[in-house]
């Protein structure tokens, strides 16, 4: 096989063999060879993302092929995970879900229709608590989110969860709150020096500190609420970059990056669904309400038997306890400061402040 590589730092192509099951796999001729490849790194790292790759080439007879190869891998194994209080450290890494896309991948189960999940090629065990899924590459719509599109995603995942009812405990929700937030994000927003932060200083609201902090006293609250609600089993991490729109219509949605196997609130997923775009500086700030009230009564036509208000009190006690603490981009301090920069923490700052008055009202509601 004549190999040719280009452009990651973050992946090692794990043997030709591996490389060329999963080829096959993906042009569908179980003899073919590889005469080259490239790869492309994508630049993406989280807790059980060790790296993601665009690997791309062509057979032997010129077909070409294109993969994403994402690599999970154990929390013990994430950078930062020393920053995880000791005292439930090793409980943390043990209860987090590093694997949980894989296993759904695996044993897939029954989706609404028009939603897919992408093809797999090849899961491949690469030892010490980690894993490389060789994915199909999705080919995308281009700028497609339209509130039509959020309506259309928001009421396939309320039909998701809803042929999907679970019991028990959350446990990726206390492990995360226990873990990350407890040790690592709370901490960081309670840190004057944050705020003082020029960038943060310049975009963050008189009351912003104070508000975020009076969330993160009402966390055993917000728990208690998400504990009382319906279960159901969902995506775990709907943001739009997780429902890609293919271009070649096979459906409406391809869900990736599945995250969390426990069951969840009623609402989970819209959480995700709100902030994914706006994590990303592309969904301003002022379009939040709509988007929010938009996906909200699309989540809920697919319960009918249960209230909008039931719905809502899921949606919004779990979005405080995923994504209030990490609103502000605090993992890009140490960047340039350029106004590209400036400008994301600005409309970061809008988001927070959207989740922060969603969080404020949850007491006043019903």
């Amino acid at each position: 096989m004549d190999t040719q590589t280009a452009g990651s730092a973050g992946m090692q192509i794990t043997g030709s063999l591996s490389m060329r099951e999963a080829v096959r796999a993906c042009v569908g001729d179980p003899r073919a060879d590889i005469a080259s490849y490239r790869v492309e790194s994508m630049a993406f790292q989280a807790l059980a993302t060790d790296s993601l790759d665009r690997v791309s080439g062509e057979t032997t007879d010129g077909t070409p092929w294109s993969m994403v190869v994402k690599r999970l891998r154990s929390m013990r194994h994430w950078p930062d995970v020393h920053l995880v209080p000791e005292a439930v450290r090793d409980r943390t890494i043990e209860r987090f879900p590093w694997r949980a896309e894989a296993d759904l991948y695996l044993d897939p189960p029954a989706l609404p229709e028009g939603l897919r999940l992408p093809r797999v090629y090849l899961v491949e065990d690469l030892g010490d608590d980690r894993l490389a899924l060789w994915l199909e590459d999705v080919r995308e719509v281009a700028d497609c989110w339209d509130l039509g599109r959020y309506r259309r995603a928001a009421r396939l995942l309320g039909e998701l969860a809803a042929s999907r009812p679970g019991d028990g405990l959350d446990e990726g929700l206390h492990a995360y709150l226990d873990g990350p937030v407890t040790g690592v994000f709370i901490p960081t927003l309670r840190d004057p020096g944050f705020w003082r932060h020029p960038l943060v200083a310049a975009v963050a609201d008189p009351l912003l500190q104070c508000d975020l902090l009076a969330l993160a006293d009402r966390v055993a609250e917000f728990v208690a609420v998400v504990e009382e609600l319906p279960r159901f089993r969902g995506h775990g991490d709907a943001s739009p970059s997780n429902l890609l729109v293919p271009a070649d219509g096979s459906a409406e949605f391809v869900a990736i990056d599945w995250s969390w196997p426990y069951p969840t609130a009623l609402g989970f997923d819209l959480g995700q669904l709100l902030c994914g775009r706006a994590h990303a500086g592309v969904l301003d700030p002022a379009d939040l309400p709509v988007v929010h009230e938009a996906i909200l009564a699309a989540y809920a036509e697919a319960f009918p038997g249960l209230a909008v208000q039931d719905v809502w009190t899921g949606y919004v006690a779990s979005l405080v306890l995923r994504s209030a603490w990490t609103a502000l981009p605090f993992e890009m301090l140490g960047q340039e400061d350029t106004p590209a920069l400036r400008e994301l923490f600005a409309k970061r700052a809008g988001l927070a402040r959207f989740i922060v008055d969603l969080g404020r009202s949850l007491s006043t509601r019903g």
